[in-house]
C-alpha cells in the first residue's frame, strides 16, 4: 500500500511541475518578490552580533557555573546571521580547538586594538577569509553548532562571542556585555523598507546628460541604467561598456553598468552606494539582475552574499563604485521600448512586472483540497502556492500542517521554534517579514509575526523557495544528491548547510524521519 501511495504522489508531484513549465512557456507568471535581507548599520557604530542577540544570552562571562568562560553565548538556531562588531580586518578564519570553526576580526576601537571572536561555526558558513577587511553589520557568517557544545547536536547551536582588548594573541578577555550595550540592530542602515524607492514607472528616454554611454550595451543593461540615471541624480558618472573588462567578461559583453560613488569614504557616499544596491536587489527581476557588487561583497540574484577575495585595489574591491550585472537579452535592434514596471514611488512595492498579484480564480492551485483547511487560510496557501515553481500549495499546507500540530498558530517547540511554519527567532530575523492582503512584503527582515497567518505562510514559502533555488545548481553538479523535493524539506528542517555538508539529506533521525511524513501531509492536502 505505501509503494502505491508513493507512486501516486510522485505522479501528481510530476504533474505539477509538467503543468507548471507548461504554464510558464506561455505566460510569465507573476510571483511576489523576496525581499533582500538589509546589513549594515550607521557610519561609525557597533553592531550587535546577531539580531536581537540581548534577548537571547544563554550563558554569561565567567558566571558561577563556568567560571572559565571566555565570552557569552547567544542561541537563536543553526543557521541565525552573524554580523561584524566593527570595521575590521580577518584576522582567522578557520578551525579552532573546541570552537569546530571561528573567525576572529581585529579592530581599530578607541586608540587600541580590540578583537572580537565568533566560534562554533561549520566550514560551509564561513563568509570571510584571513586578511579580508569587514564593516560592522556585516554578514560574515551563521551561528552553528560544531565543537564542544552543549547539548551535542543542533539544539546546542548558540554563537560563543569574545571581547579581547588588546588582541586575541596578546591581550586579555573581558565581559562583552557592556560592548554590547553600545551597540544597535545590524541592519538599521539604509535598509530597502524605508529609503528605497521602488523602479519608475514612466518609460525611460536616453541619458541627455551623457552621464551613461548606452555604446554596445545589451537591451537589460541599457534599461538598468536609464532607471539608475532617473533614481540617483547625484550620481555624476556612470560606467557602462568597456573592451577591458578586467577580472570578468560582463563589462566586454556589455551587460554591466558602474554607479560611480564619488566621495565613496564618507558616510554620505556609502549610504548613496547602499541605496543603490538595495534599489537594485528589490527589483532585481524587473532588471534580470545576475549579481551586485558593493564594498567588496558580492550580492547574488538567488543565495546569500559573501566577501569576495581582497584584490588589493579600492577600484578592484568595488569601494568606490556599485557595480552591476545583468543577463544581457542581447543588443538592441531599435525598436525597444524601455518601460520599467513598478509602482507610483508611494511606498515600497516588491512585486515586479504588470501583473495583478490579487487572488483570484486564476491563480487558484486546483490541486489544494481544502476541505480541512481551516477557511481563515486558505487564501494564504493559495498565495503561498505562486510564489515560485517549485512550491507548490499543497507543499506548503502539508509543512505547514506538520510544523505546527495541525495549524496551530501560537506552537512553540521545545527548542523555542515558533508559529505555523516554526520559526527559531534568528531565522525569522532573516526571512520574516511582514505582508499586505496579496502577500507582498511590506515590512522589513523581522518585521511581522511568525503566529500571523499570513506573514508565517508566505516566509515559510519564500524560504522553502529560497532552498530550492540555492539546491537546484548543486543537484545540477553532483555536489548534494537525492530527491528534490526530500532535499528542499531537509534544508527546511535541518539547514541548507547540512545538506550540503553531507550531499544530501542529513542523517539526523529527526531529518529522516521529516523527509517521509512531510511528503504524506502534502499528499493529504493534494486532490486525487
Amino acid at each position: 500500500m505505501k509503494k502505491v501511495i508513493a507512486i501516486a504522489l510522485a505522479i501528481v508531484l510530476f504533474i505539477v511541475i509538467l503543468v507548471s513549465a507548461i504554464m510558464s512557456s506561455d505566460e510569465e507568471k507573476c510571483y511576489p518578490s523576496r525581499q533582500p535581507m538589509g546589513s549594515g548599520v550607521p557610519a561609525g557604530a557597533f553592531s550587535l552580533p546577531e539580531a536581537n542577540a540581548m534577548d537571547h544570552i544563554t550563558s554569561g562571562f565567567r558566571s558561577a557555573d563556568r567560571p572559565t568562560h571566555q565570552g557569552l553565548d547567544i542561541a537563536q538556531g543553526a543557521g541565525t546571521p552573524l554580523y561584524a562588531f566593527a570595521d575590521g580586518v580577518v584576522s582567522k578564519a578557520g578551525s579552532a580547538s573546541g570552537f569546530g570553526q571561528w573567525i576572529v576580526l581585529d579592530h581599530q576601537l578607541d586608540g587600541q586594538l580590540v578583537s572580537t571572536v565568533y566560534g562554533h561555526l561549520f566550514p560551509e558558513d564561513v563568509h570571510v577569509s584571513a586578511g579580508d577587511t569587514v564593516k560592522a553589520g556585516q554578514h560574515i557568517g551563521n551561528e552553528g553548532y560544531n565543537g564542544e557544545v552543549y547539548p551535542p547536536g543542533e539544539q546546542g547551536a548558540h554563537l560563543h562571542f569574545e571581547v579581547w582588548p588588546g588582541g586575541r594573541d596578546a591581550g586579555a578577555s573581558v565581559d562583552p556585555m557592556p560592548w554590547l550595550e553600545r551597540a544597535v540592530e545590524p541592519g538599521t542602515a539604509d535598509s530597502p523598507d524605508t529609503e528605497t524607492s521602488p523602479i519608475p514607472t514612466p518609460v525611460l528616454d536616453a541619458d541627455s546628460s551623457t552621464r551613461l554611454d548606452e555604446t554596445n550595451l545589451q537591451t537589460d543593461a541599457i534599461k538598468l541604467g536609464r532607471a539608475l540615471v532617473a533614481q540617483f541624480p547625484e550620481v555624476a558618472a556612470f560606467g557602462g561598456w568597456r573592451a577591458n573588462g578586467g577580472y570578468a567578461s560582463d563589462h566586454t559583453e556589455g551587460r554591466s553598468i558602474d554607479a560611480m560613488i564619488a566621495d565613496y569614504s564618507s558616510s554620505e557616499g556609502i549610504a548613496l552606494g547602499n541605496r543603490i544596491r538595495d534599489y537594485v536587489l528589490v527589483n532585481k527581476e524587473a532588471f534580470n539582475v545576475d549579481y551586485v557588487i558593493w564594498r567588496q561583497e558580492l550580492f547574488p540574484a538567488n543565495g546569500s552574499p559573501y566577501m569576495m577575495e581582497d584584490r588589493h585595489s579600492l577600484t578592484e574591491n568595488h569601494f568606490d563604485h556599485v557595480h552591476i550585472s545583468v543577463l544581457g537579452a542581447g543588443l538592441p535592434n531599435g525598436s525597444e521600448t524601455y518601460d520599467v514596471p513598478g509602482s507610483d514611488g508611494s511606498s515600497p512595492n516588491f512585486a515586479t512586472g504588470d501583473c495583478d498579484t490579487n487572488l483570484s480564480a486564476e491563480h487558484v492551485d486546483a490541486d489544494l483540497d481544502e476541505a480541512t483547511i481551516p477557511e481563515e487560510l486558505r487564501r494564504w496557501f493559495q498565495l503561498a502556492g505562486q510564489v515560485c515553481p517549485e512550491v507548490s500549495a499543497p507543499t506548503v499546507t502539508g509543512l505547514v500542517f506538520h510544523e505546527s500540530g495541525g495549524f496551530n498558530a501560537n506552537a512553540v517547540s521545545p527548542v523555542g521554534a515558533q508559529g505555523y511554519g516554526q520559526f527559531m527567532p534568528g531565522t525569522w530575523a532573516s526571512v520574516g517579514a511582514k505582508v499586505d492582503e496579496n502577500g507582498q512584503v511590506i515590512g522589513a527582515p523581522g518585521s511581522g509575526s511568525p503566529s500571523d497567518p499570513g506573514d508565517a505562510i508566505m516566509a515559510s514559502a519564500r524560504y522553502l523557495c529560497e532552498i530550492a533555488e540555492s539546491q537546484e545548481p548543486m543537484i545540477a553538479s553532483g555536489e548534494i544528491s537525492g530527491d528534490p523535493l526530500s532535499l528542499m524539506l531537509a534544508g527546511y528542517n535541518a539547514g541548507p548547510g547540512a545538506v550540503q555538508q553531507y550531499g544530501g539529506v542529513p542523517p539526523y533521525a529527526e531529518t529522516q524521519k521529516y523527509v517521509v511524513i512531510v511528503p504524506q501531509e502534502i499528499e493529504r492536502f493534494t486532490k486525487v
